[in-house]
């Protein structure tokens, strides 16, 4: 029995904008805490990335 061969392309563009806004997010975290509304925004455009890292990962395993 062969193994499939899996060829996994990291979106490296996609992943700094991850480390980036996360970055962000923790800086405005330590200033303003968790109910500022820029950090609910910040948030919000974090787990709509990261969803899309997700859906990448998974269509790579399909």
């Amino acid at each position: 029995m062969e193994a499939k061969k899996l060829n996994h392309k990291e979106n490296t563009k996609l992943l700094m904008d991850i480390v980036n806004l996360k970055i962000k997010q923790l800086e405005l975290y330590s200033r303003t805490g968790p109910n500022s509304s820029e950090y609910v925004s910040l948030s919000i455009q974090l787990e709509k990335l990261m969803n899309v890292y997700f859906e990448e990962k998974v269509a790579q395993l399909i």
